[in-house]
């Protein structure tokens, strides 16, 4: 899963160790739980045809594409305004 962020995730239970792969949605960032030797790009809806991120099955993150880098690029300039507007 490269170039995706993503983590592990770690799940001790009854039937042992278990280790899942943890890729953030590229549209919202919920982090989703992927089966050991499962690629979820494979899943239905699984990658976004427009950036190539991976998304999860939220209906908001398959109705168009706003991926998550950008969102916090308007958000950071959003506050900047903001400030620059409250400053003076």
């Amino acid at each position: 899963m490269r170039g995706t962020r993503h983590g592990v995730l770690i799940t001790n239970g009854p039937e042992g160790t278990i280790e899942e792969d943890a890729p953030a949605c590229a549209h919202c960032g919920h982090i989703m739980s992927v089966k050991p030797f499962c690629d979820p790009a494979a899943f239905p809806n699984g990658r976004c045809k427009i950036c190539n991120g991976l998304i999860c099955d939220n209906p908001a993150c398959h109705e168009r594409c706003d991926p998550m880098e950008k969102k916090l690029e308007r958000w950071e300039r959003d506050a900047k305004l903001l400030e620059s507007m409250q400053s003076g």
